[in-house]
């Protein structure tokens, strides 16, 4: 009697799993990237990693929708994968297992209103209307909520929970396991305001962020060189304070900026971004020094800005645009803080080899993720298209540095650029002084092979103009310039 009444209990979750599904209409879309490229960009003459690399990656977002009111969307991503690589499930053999879950989350709008609410895995994107986002442009666990006050303004706010317990289980030096269960979790909350009229936009918007003392900290001491490398980095790379103790203080971190575009001059486009941001974990002691008789400390805050303006100008075979951006940069004191804007996940894309803005798995942030602590400008003609189907972008920009010419020698440091991998790949982190620059240009192609086919290839170079004086010894070994030819196929479905 027990094993039929289970039959037929399994039965009736089977048929009312079948006829929940038959209510809702499912939907799938995605994207497979390849890539085949030959480059070199650690700017490292004893760099012995191969220079040829052949890798995919598939995306697949499914939605489940229920009513206009309710759906659900789960995105399954599958690589970067490596050809050739064992541990990617890509030598002989395959059998890859590698599946991960960027989002997974529902929609649904509250009762009797227009606002509708977003909750679980899920994109965090600032406004950037130049080049995206130089703050937060990454995925994460939290909620959305998002409407229109009226036809020309609206409103998203969010919460974000970036971090929550990922330091327990930490293996002291003395065997013990250490864990923080309430010092250890970073929140953000967000408010974006768009305004809309005829031929122009503007967003403002507002970040605010709880830190937890060892929210940033990758062991139980939440030394400064893992505030250093962690979300909100506050030390330059290379600097020879990393090893000094952090504290337990809680910290704070806000942001605000406004974007905006004004089209209203028929082919001319003009655009314009402006962020400040303020990260302070409070302070540390480093003991007594001779010098002056008095006890030294870090300041354990960043605090700065970014600016950026684009504008182009769309003739029929082309638009040439101008690209100009400035973001201010570290003093030479490095106890006091440091004067770069801070970020979170940036994704700024202002070329297609130093910074984010590569053709699918193509490689890009050679020179960093965000052009925090340089100026620059870029001259650029994007969408060239003689041929039907066929488009050329070619762009030659200049940086220089906004930082302190005696900063690395004041903090120690030990190199001006710091490959690491993150969940996109390799990136590339480059600190520039005043007396620094870089020179980029890059060609790229994209040809509509099909409606769903692209191919994509992708040319760039960068030359590093270094200082002798300011980095001395550091420079042996260097190699001074960059390079990248890729070819990249797509398959939208």
């Amino acid at each position: 009697m027990k094993r039929l009444t289970t039959l037929l209990l399994a039965a009736g979750l089977v048929c009312s799993a079948f006829s929940a599904a038959n209510a809702a209409e499912i939907k799938a879309k995605g994207m497979w990237d390849f890539s085949l490229e030959y480059t070199d960009a650690t700017f490292s003459k004893s760099d012995d990693s191969d220079r040829f690399d052949a890798l995919q990656r598939l995306r697949t977002q499914i939605d489940v929708i229920a009513s206009e009111s309710l759906k659900g969307v789960i995105f399954f991503e599958i690589g970067d994968t490596h050809w050739g690589n064992g541990y990617d499930g890509a030598s002989l053999g395959t059998d890859g297992r590698t599946v991960e879950v960027r989002y997974s989350y529902i929609d649904w709008s509250i009762p009797e209103t227009e606002l509708l609410v977003r909750m679980g895995l899920q994109p965090f994107v600032l406004p950037g209307l130049v080049a995206g986002s130089a703050v937060l442009d990454g995925d994460g666990a939290g909620i959305t909520i998002g409407g229109h006050f009226t036809e020309n303004i609206g409103g998203n706010l969010f919460w974000l929970r970036a971090e929550n317990d990922n330091t327990r289980g930490y293996r002291r030096y003395d065997g013990h396991i250490w864990n923080d269960d309430q010092n250890n979790t970073i929140d953000f909350f967000g408010l974006t305001l768009p305004i809309t009229f005829d031929g122009a936009k503007i967003i403002p918007w507002g970040m605010y962020g709880l830190v937890g003392s060892r929210g940033l900290a990758g062991d139980a001491r939440g030394d400064i060189g893992d505030m250093r490398h962690g979300m909100l980095p506050i030390l330059p790379y290379g600097t020879d304070l990393a090893g000094v103790e952090g504290n337990r203080s809680e910290g704070s971190a806000w942001w605000v900026g406004a974007t905006g575009e004004i089209m209203n001059f028929g082919p001319f486009r003009i655009a314009g971004d402006f962020n400040y941001g303020n990260v302070d974990m409070g302070n540390v002691h480093l003991g007594t020094f001779t010098e002056g008789h008095r006890e030294k400390g870090i300041d354990l805050k960043r605090a700065g800005w970014l600016a950026s303006l684009l504008a182009e100008f769309k003739f029929e075979y082309g638009v040439p645009g101008l690209l100009l951006w400035y973001g201010s940069g570290d003093n030479d004191n490095p106890y006091d803080g440091s004067e770069r804007m801070p970020t979170v996940d940036a994704s700024w894309q202002g070329s297609s080899f130093g910074f984010d803005g590569g053709f699918g798995i193509s490689s890009d942030t050679i020179i960093g993720t965000s052009p925090v602590g340089t100026w620059g400008a870029a001259l650029r003609v994007k969408d060239i298209s003689f041929i039907e189907n066929l488009t050329h972008a070619i762009q030659v920009g200049y940086y220089r540095g906004t930082n302190d010419k005696e900063m690395p020698q004041n903090a120690g440091m030990t190199t001006f650029h710091t490959s690491y991998a993150d969940t996109t790949g390799l990136v590339g982190s480059t600190y520039l002084t005043t007396k620094d620059g870089a020179w980029e240009g890059t060609f790229d192609t994209q040809y509509q092979l099909y409606k769903d086919l692209t191919l994509a290839v992708e040319l760039g170079y960068i030359h590093l103009s270094l200082n002798d004086g300011v980095w001395k010894d550091i420079l042996d070994g260097t190699e001074r310039n960059a390079y990248k030819a890729s070819v990249n196929m797509r398959y939208a479905f």
